[in-house]
Formats: C-alpha cells, structure tokens, sequence
C-alpha cells in the first residue's frame, strides 16, 4: 500500500520544473492524498505541481517543496471536481471524452489544477477562472470551501492564501466531435506559434500589447546569456537550449526588463515565480 507522504533529501529541483534548471531542495514531501497534505505542510514549505511556472536558484531552496500529487476526477451536476494535482491535459481529455465543453484551451498547458487556479491560468483568451465554481482550500487549520468571488482572480493571479486541494468547475455540454476538433485548432496554434524545448511558456504578462511585441521591437529576439536564449519564434518565450542556469534564465528575464523598459517605458511582469535566493 503506497504511503500518504512519501519524504526525500536533497532533491534536484530541476527535474521537477519545465525550465531544467535549479539546484536541490533540502527536502522534499510527495503527498497523494488531502491528509498527507496536512500532515506536510510547515511554515517554510512551498507546494509545486508541473513546475511550469517555476524558476529554481540555481543555489536550491532550503526548506521544504511539497509536490502536489493529489489527483482524481468526478462528474459533478454542473460539471466537475478536479483535485489540485491533476495535469490541465489530464483534465481536458476527460472532459473531452465525458462530452463537457470549456477546457479545450488547456490540453496543451503543462500544469495543474492547484497551480492553475493560484495563477488564474489561461491560453486563447480564456481562463480557468471564467469555470471555477468553487476551490478548496487548506489554510493551515483545516479545508474550507471558497467561492469564486472569494479567490480575488485576475488576470495571472488570484488573490487567496492557502494551498489548493481541488477545483469544483462549472462546464457546458458538447459532441465529442466538436471537442476534439476544438483540441485539434488549439495544438495547431501553439504548434505554429510557439517554439520547442525547455521553458516556462511566457515569461511575462501580456499588457496594453503583447509582452513579446515589446520585447521584439527592443530587438531582443535570439539574444543569448549562457544556455539560455529569448526565442526567435515567440519573443515572450525563454528557452533553455539544454545547457541553461537559472541564472541565465534570471539575466535575461532582468534584460528585457530593463530594455523595454528604457525604450517604451513598460514595466513588464513576470508570470515566472522565483524559487530561492536570486
């Protein structure tokens, strides 16, 4: 029988981050189930899912990384109950398959529904916040049940403390055919638009205009800093060409900062969430 906390030294964070890089987490708490959680979680703790946002000191974290590995899925009246671990692709292929509409956008996304939630992820101009019904939520005391309007979601971002166990979301009936065909245009899109190998998808938040029309016309496309390097096909994308730092990653991030922001007077903001000491 699989324990409910699984606890490891030392860990390479880089093999738990879509960037590849970073160094070892002093321990880390792999929890399957909500009591593992509770049992797990201290006040030094940060919880992780795909790490697809997640950009590690290439010095570690000294303190503990809980990976989220809470899954399950149930048909709800109006939809359904997606516990915080479950991958966004998981996700959209059964609803996909259970002929629910709304998620197609995120079969192409690789992160979880914890980290989706907390980030208010989106792709195509939609959302998870425009499903989420309500959001359960361990606040360090026990699980409490937030509604939508409680979560504080905009743009990137949501504005609630507390770790997430599992998303009640509201969908819509659809053909299977319709949803797969839907799926279909969506990996056409990102195919044609956005580039391959280790990233974090955007780096920054899309503003006024997109991050990475700034970032273009700064003339930033294909500089590089190390084993990293701003994307020649999308400019909002950094990619660790297999060889990156996190600091790499970091000086370029800090570039395009400080070059949009000397030539346009943008502040860019980033969607990347920092691990560590930088």
């Amino acid at each position: 029988m699989r324990e409910n906390v699984l606890t490891l030294s030392n860990v390479p964070l880089g093999n738990f981050c879509t960037y590849h890089t970073g160094g070892n987490a002093r321990l880390m708490k792999i929890v399957y189930d909500v009591s593992g959680l509770v049992e797990s979680a201290e006040g030094d703790s940060v919880v992780i899912g795909c790490g697809s946002k997640l950009l590690v000191s290439d010095d570690g974290y000294d303190g503990t990384v809980i990976l989220m590995r809470i899954s399950g899925i149930r048909r709800t009246d109006d939809g359904v109950y997606a516990y915080a671990g479950v991958p966004l692709p998981a996700l959209s292929r059964y609803c996909e398959n259970n002929s629910l509409k709304g998620l197609a956008w995120a079969s192409g996304i690789p992160g979880t529904v914890g980290g989706a939630v907390k980030l208010n992820a989106g792709a195509f101009g939609f959302c998870i916040g425009d499903y989420v019904k309500s959001v359960d939520v361990f606040d360090g005391k026990g699980i409490v049940t937030l509604t939508k309007e409680e979560l504080g979601l905009s743009y990137r971002q949501s504005n609630f403390d507390g770790i997430v166990v599992g998303a009640e979301l509201t969908l819509t009936e659809g053909s299977k055919e319709e949803l797969l065909e839907l799926r279909r245009n969506y990996f056409l899109k990102r195919r044609s638009t956005q580039p391959r190998g280790f990233s974090c998808g955007s780096v920054f938040k899309n503003g006024d205009l997109a991050a990475g029309h700034y970032i273009e016309q700064a003339g930033l496309k294909g500089l590089k800093q190390g084993g990293a390097r701003i994307s020649d096909k999308h400019a909002n994308f950094i990619i660790n060409d297999g060889c990156a730092t996190s600091k790499d990653i970091y000086t370029l991030i800090r570039t395009a900062k400080a070059e949009v922001k000397s030539k346009f007077g943008v502040m860019l903001s980033e969607e990347v969430i920092y691990l560590g000491k930088f």
